[in-house]
């Protein structure tokens, strides 16, 4: 290596260094308290809810700030975009950027009816998945027993689906997403969400808890 070269390098360091300082004190950022480990898991997990819950809330907040001022009454984290489990106790920044390693945005597809059912379906012959608003029976590979938002699925009506622009594309199978009605972009990423979401909570002293709900089950 030349001297020139050495010289660049160590440039390079000392400007990049307090950044990486930084950097790493909000990694080590305490967001939340958890009181459970969370872990991803099918047919429900106390992972997959939390996140589908946590995605339902938010989008509600991020819809309201949209023009259209939508609200979902559906939302969907894709099973393998989940790369983590969250502990029980401090849930940190670096966590997050663990369970969330992706730059994806929040996106809200207006579906009708049919195509929520081709979804639902899609979960089931997955064996289960993280979602909210929803609740099902898995029933040899079909979705059955379906209620939205604590009603059945009217077939003359569309839902808002809250989720991210990956599948919002057609990424990992979900190509009925490709065919919605109405596809809104807010530019929110899925991993502030998330963090705004556990802020919130910590500002107002609340520990996250959950539980399964039996909103997906095997017959």
């Amino acid at each position: 290596m030349s001297e020139e070269v050495g010289v660049m390098d160590s440039s390079i360091v000392k400007l990049y260094a307090p950044y990486k300082n930084i950097l790493e004190k909000d990694m080590n950022r305490v967001l939340a308290i958890s009181d459970v480990e969370l872990v991803k898991d099918k047919p429900e997990s106390p992972l997959t809810n939390f996140l589908g819950d946590l995605l339902l809330t938010e989008g509600a907040k991020v819809g309201q700030n949209q023009s259209t001022k939508l609200t979902p009454v559906v939302s969907f984290f894709n099973y393998g975009g989940i790369r983590s489990s969250l502990p029980k106790g401090e849930i940190t920044v670096g966590n997050i950027f663990e369970l969330m390693p992706f730059e994806n945005e929040m996106v809200f597809l207006e579906l009708k009816a049919e195509q929520i059912e081709e979804f639902l379906h899609y979960i089931a012959e997955h064996g289960g998945g993280s979602v909210g608003g929803i609740q099902m029976v898995i029933n040899d590979e079909k979705a059955t027993n379906v209620l939205v938002g604590g009603e059945k699925l009217a077939m003359n009506k569309t839902y808002w689906l809250v989720t991210n622009d990956y599948v919002a594309a057609g990424g990992d199978g979900l190509e009925m997403f490709q065919n919605s009605v109405q596809y809104i972009n807010s530019g929110v990423k899925i991993r502030d969400a998330i963090i705004s979401f556990l802020e919130d909570k910590n500002k107002k002293n609340e520990h996250i808890t959950t539980k399964l709900d039996g909103r997906i089950r095997n017959e």
